[in-house]
């Protein structure tokens, strides 16, 4: 927001050649630049989304009133009553506007000239000026915080209502451009069924005020905050007002800003007293915010000796209101809603520099699974990233899908159900920018719905794309495979064993396995399927991995065991399968038997031959290792143990053993 200098100075009657610019920054409101024009200097203010009380050379004032000690002057405003007597509205619905006042001001001259002075400040805070009715109304929004509308109400046809439309409408908003309303959006509507403004948003070009009107309606309102974001969002419309109240305006400032606005137009012509018209519904958004005040908090947090009352006058500067062990929170500050938030206020006026450095004390703690997992992830050469929990498509059934009412783009609508979309989409813009090899994993949240009950998963993913070796003269070059995503997987997990999946959702259903520990289901793992690859353009092969983190125990156990100081003996036994059987099955079999002196068995070759397709047969070599704790093996000894575990290969699967 761009902002006068000699305005504020007004507001805090102060030097106009202070150093405002480094008291905004050490109350947290950066300063963007600062540009000279004349005597005066045009501060433009870099806002968080949490300060719209700040929206205003009020709101500025305020905070710096509370930081140099001194108290605000409030624009002068003309004198008024308010009346409950309403002629003008028919229903004004609470869940879209709880507090509602409107002035009526007849037989006015349009063609007056805007004063000078507001024409120079809307100019330095980049408002174009329309007339002399709307420059008033603009000008009290940035000097306040309070955005109003005019209605011409020779345009009006009968009463007015807000409320949700009941069908779907067109309207001409006073940018000139046409849009389908749709039936359940907020509108202002009249007897006729035209609508005349989106609240919050927008005034219609047909009640508009012009060179003709006579007789207008001036609206001041608080606006429910979710609903004027909605409607901007949805219908792409974005202004000064909708800017205001999606971040919250004070909900008792609306009296003020028609007394403001009664005010200068009395100044250039001369109008009837100050009459208000009030519609007040209840509402949850303007009860007035309170809570147990905790009076140790500052000093347990800060490390400062505060006294309390140099604590309660920073807060009582600010508007807090302390009563009764009680603190009020005032009406205009939607940020703040507990203690913690209080002692970010006092840190703001004492000023962070202020704050004295201490140690930090260092705390023996455990390391959790997941920081563990990290690590050991980053060993193997995976690089961690993190993505949004919002992505722009799930893979699993529409009915799953945790969907946004709001969504902040169309690409962050769905909530994910699987970290896979995200790092996909980090392996596109790496590979965009000439990476060969990829290898990445990120550790986050995961959302389930089942019917209507929402589940919350904590997940690991990795992913691995491209060369799996660097790129030099020494080292062979080769493609990741999934045997690569199975050695990470066991050295993450080394009780960890792997069986078909036949049902995935993100892998190929021939290229994909699910991961059990002790016979449970954590996670899956395989060839990312060409349908997801597809939507990423991803043209090469992509291996990733999925661990459900709340499906591993909590505690993982280490046991030492004793290295054998004995020799091993390899022994190689070729097995004749079918090509559809699984082979890893059977290893997997194996090491859970109980042979005695087996110590490990893997697939060591595996053999097709072309000329004999049709038998639909292979042979796998299978690599046997025995090893014993207390002797070097016999040759008896070792014959015995291979001649069982064959035995066992072709009584349990029916296998032939191919002969030496």
């Amino acid at each position: 927001m761009k902002v006068s200098r000699d305005w504020i100075s007004e507001f805090l009657s102060i030097q106009k050649t202070s150093d405002i610019e480094n008291q905004l920054t050490q109350l947290g409101l950066e300063v963007d630049s600062v540009k000279k024009i004349g005597k005066d200097s045009i501060i433009d203010i870099e806002f968080t989304p949490n300060r719209g009380d700040c929206l205003s050379v009020m709101g500025v004032s305020r905070d710096l009133a509370a930081y140099r000690g001194k108290k605000i002057i409030f624009p002068q405003c003309s004198s008024f009553y308010t009346s409950k007597d309403n002629k003008l509205f028919k229903k004004i619905s609470h869940d879209i506007c709880p507090e509602y006042r409107y002035m009526k001001v007849s037989d006015l001259h349009i063609n007056k000239k805007t004063p000078r002075f507001i024409l120079d400040r809307l100019i330095k805070s980049d408002i174009t000026s329309v007339n002399f009715v709307v420059d008033i109304l603009n000008y009290v929004m940035i000097e306040i915080g309070q955005p109003t509308h005019a209605f011409d109400e020779d345009k009006i046809h009968g009463k007015l209502s807000i409320q949700f439309s009941r069908t779907d409408n067109t309207f001409i908003g006073i940018n000139n451009k046409e849009y389908v309303i749709h039936k359940g959006s907020p509108v202002i509507i009249d007897e006729k069924n035209i609508i005349h403004a989106l609240p919050g948003v927008m005034g219609s070009k047909l009640s508009s005020v012009n060179e003709e009107t006579k007789n207008i309606i001036i609206e001041s309102a608080f606006f429910i905050p979710d609903v004027v974001r909605m409607l901007s969002s949805k219908y792409r419309i974005q202004t000064d007002s909708s800017y205001r109240f999606e971040r919250g305006v004070d909900f008792k400032l609306q009296e003020l800003a028609l007394a403001r606005i009664h005010n200068i137009l009395n100044e250039v012509i001369p109008i009837e007293t100050c009459k208000l018209q009030k519609i007040s519904h209840r509402h949850q958004t303007t009860r007035q915010k309170s809570f147990k005040y905790d009076a140790k908090l500052c000093k347990r947090v800060l490390g400062l000796d505060l006294t309390q009352t140099k604590i309660k006058l920073i807060l009582h500067r600010l508007g807090f209101v302390i009563k009764s062990g009680n603190i009020t929170v005032p009406s205009y500050r939607f940020d703040v809603s507990s203690n913690y938030d209080l002692v970010e206020e006092v840190s703001r006026v004492i000023g962070y520099d202020n704050i004295p450095e201490s140690p930090f004390s260092f705390l023996n703690t455990p390391k959790n699974e997941q920081t563990s997992f990290n690590d050991q992830l980053v060993t193997l050469g995976y690089k961690e990233v993190v993505n949004y929990s919002f992505i722009s498509k799930n893979y699993t059934n529409k009915d799953s899908h945790l969907v946004l009412d709001n969504p902040i783009s169309k690409d962050k609508s769905i909530m994910r159900d699987s970290l896979i979309p995200g790092l996909l989409k980090n392996i596109n813009y790496n590979r965009n920018r000439q990476h060969k090899s990829i290898q990445l994993f990120e550790a986050g949240r995961i959302y389930i719905r089942n019917k209507n009950k929402i589940t919350e998963l904590k997940a690991i993913s990795g992913v691995l794309h491209g060369s799996r070796s660097p790129l030099d003269l020494v080292c062979n070059q080769y493609k990741s495979g999934i045997d690569d995503i199975k050695a990470d997987l066991l050295s993450l997990l080394p009780s960890c064993t792997f069986r078909r999946n036949s049902d995935s959702v993100y892998f190929d259903k021939e290229n994909s396995l699910k991961i059990y520990i002790n016979n449970k289901l954590v996670g899956d793992c395989g060839l990312v399927s060409a349908s997801c690859l597809e939507d990423y353009d991803i043209n090469d092969d992509v291996f990733a991995f999925q661990i459900l983190e709340d499906n591993l125990s909590t505690t993982n156990i280490m046991a030492y065991s004793e290295i054998s100081p004995f020799p091993a003996v390899f022994k190689d036994i070729t097995i004749i399968t079918k090509i559809d059987d699984n082979v890893s099955l059977i290893v997997d079999d194996a090491r859970k038997n109980s042979y005695k002196y087996m110590k490990n068995i893997r697939i060591k070759d595996i053999f097709i031959d072309s000329d004999k397709l049709q038998l639909n047969n292979r042979n796998v070599t299978l690599e046997v290792c025995l090893q014993s704790k207390d002797k070097t093996l016999s040759d008896e000894e070792i014959n015995n143990e291979i001649t069982k575990f064959t035995r066992d290969l072709k009584e349990q699967y029916k296998i032939n053993i191919k002969e030496a």
